[in-house]
């Protein structure tokens, strides 16, 4: 279980590594205007002081030191970083809250958490994360507050901290590759800090490199952050050679209806709307300009909205049972949200705002004061007040999905579309297409399982390897579409004979599906294909199934 965290724009890297180092309070938080930040006085002497660092960098060995010597983190009563212990989820969540600038904010509350496994200095913590809705702990009452933390959960952090955002921007169980492609380290790094899990000195580093890296869309590095903070000097920044100089300035927002709003994309796909406020899921009504309701969790096809994003960066929310109707709202304060015939209106245009990790509200494009809110069992459009009836998860309800997504993208990069696997491939003990989804299930699930054309296990311990979750003798395109709607990520999808094939299922939307397969463009080549779920309507083939690994990728 790792932790789960918002994006927020305005929280700064400010103190201390916790856990056994001792908790000690830096210099006093500065406020000041983020927007006017540039006319400031501290403004001419970054640009006075610009510098980046030099041609012989410093020793990552050094990371911890210099972050002791800039303020950002502190030793124990002798100043011992003791960098060669391990690092733990307690301390990682600390620094986590450090990065949002929160962390001042956290310890000088009470909040009620029902965690057993915490020491008393994370107590106050703890709550807070409860409370902002950051983590929900491993269960009810373990926090895994001693466990160690791997390179991926710990990046994790740091992105966030850069501005970028979990399972939007990058996946947890892929952050570290996210860390390389955006210049904060190297694959020689990553495989340094790729083992059962970091000790404190890689945490020093990760957080170090962190520094003199760039934020999401922007020429500033997370020095320039912390400068225009106050949390560090330009003198400082120079003297430990860190990379700065660009006057920091906030990420570009929204500005509609007379509302500033930084807006946050959503995942394309199909996913449940679960509210904070109720714990009810937004339900689709059976016909068209009937309400929208909140509901409990049944996990029905009309609980299903597809998110379909538009080139303005706002999104619609189609419904999954309800072909060709769409979440449509009069922008009046109090209207009532129904299903209405998809027209991309204003009613029908929204923005997400990120309220916590993997929390947002959902606002009206044309007006970002008004929310989708439950009251009453209805979906109605109100004013946005911060209430969480107004706040809204995502969920596909079952496996992380996520993960499955990152680690088959991963995959996809090894064998990517148009590879040739050579006329003699083979793997598992089949050749062309069925040895290719067995090479790729193997990649995802660390298993060789094999199966037959008709889907059914080759033997007992094949059988205990995935289950089959659907199947059908129709390749119209109705059928087709009500099969895929059970596959996920990394499924595989196999035809029977006469015409026998296998694919490996990616992605689907409301007109068909994106599939990864071998021998379909050409002998042994690798193919990446977006098929509309009436392609196949005379297929010669006697059925289709979808199998399901049994260790499928879970949260």
């Amino acid at each position: 279980m790792i932790f789960h965290f918002s994006k927020h724009k305005k929280r700064i890297l400010s103190a201390a590594l916790c856990g056994s180092l001792m908790l000690s309070v830096g210099a006093p938080v500065l406020a000041f205007d983020e927007n006017t930040i540039t006319s400031s006085i501290f403004a001419e002497e970054q640009m006075e002081e610009a510098v980046l660092m030099s041609e012989n960098p410093v020793s990552l060995a050094e990371s911890g030191y210099i972050l002791q010597r800039l303020g950002l983190v502190f030793g124990n009563e002798k100043g011992d970083l003791m960098l060669s212990k391990t690092g733990n989820r307690q301390e990682a969540f600390t620094i986590f809250l450090s990065l949002m600038g929160e962390q001042e904010t956290a310890n000088a509350g009470k909040y009620s958490y029902t965690f057993q496994d915490v020491d008393s200095w994370f107590s106050n913590f703890a709550g807070y994360g409860v409370y902002k809705h950051y983590t929900a702990g491993c269960s009810q009452t373990v926090f895994g507050a001693r466990n160690g933390i791997t390179a991926e959960q710990y990046m994790s952090f740091v992105l966030r901290a850069l501005g970028y955002q979990d399972n939007v921007d990058f996946y947890w169980s892929d952050s570290v590759n996210k860390a390389i492609q955006i210049g904060l380290c190297t694959q020689s790094d990553a495989n340094r800090w790729k083992k059962s899990v970091l000790l404190r000195q890689d945490l020093m580093e990760i957080s170090y490199l962190a520094l003199n890296t760039k934020l999401k869309d922007s020429s500033c590095t997370l020095t320039d952050k912390l400068i225009a903070a106050g949390k560090l000097t330009a003198a400082q920044a120079k003297q430990e050679n860190l990379k700065y100089g660009t006057v920091y300035s906030e990420a570009p927002t929204v500005n509609n209806g007379g509302s500033n709003v930084a807006r946050s994309k959503l995942p394309s796909g199909s996913y449940e709307l679960h509210n904070t406020g109720t714990g009810l899921v937004m339900t689709a009504s059976a016909a068209k300009q009937a309400n929208v309701s909140a509901a409990a969790d049944v996990n029905g096809a009309n609980q299903l909205f597809t998110i379909q994003n538009n080139s303005d960066g706002s999104f619609q929310l189609l419904s999954k049972s309800n072909t060709g109707l769409a979440v449509d709202a009069n922008p009046t304060d109090g209207a009532e949200v129904i299903l209405w015939n998809v027209n991309k209106t204003e009613c029908q245009s929204f923005i997400a705002v990120a309220e916590a990790s993997g929390v947002y509200s959902i606002r009206l494009a044309s007006n970002p004061t008004a929310a989708l809110t439950v009251t009453n069992g209805n979906v109605r459009l109100m004013q946005f007040t911060g209430a969480s009836s107004q706040k809204w998860k995502l969920s596909d309800n079952s496996e992380d999905t996520a993960a499955a997504s990152a680690k088959l993208a991963s995959i996809m990069t090894v064998y990517p579309n148009g590879k040739s696997l050579g006329s003699s491939y083979s793997f598992g003990g089949a050749s062309q297409c069925m040895g290719f989804g067995r090479e790729v299930f193997y990649r995802m699930y660390g298993q060789t399982a094999k199966w037959s054309y008709d889907g059914s296990p080759k033997s007992s311990t094949d059988a205990k390897l995935y289950k089959i979750t659907a199947k059908s003798t129709s390749y119209s395109a109705s059928s087709i579409k009500a099969l895929i709607s059970k596959a996920k990520p990394g499924d595989i999808l196999q035809m029977n004979s006469p015409k026998m094939h296998t694919m490996v299922f990616v992605s689907s939307d409301s007109n068909g599906f994106t599939v990864y397969d071998a021998n379909w463009t050409g002998p042994n080549k690798v193919s990446v294909r977006y098929v509309k779920y009436g392609a196949w309507a005379g297929r010669n083939s006697s059925g289709i199934t979808v199998l399901h690994a049994t260790n499928y990728p879970t949260k």
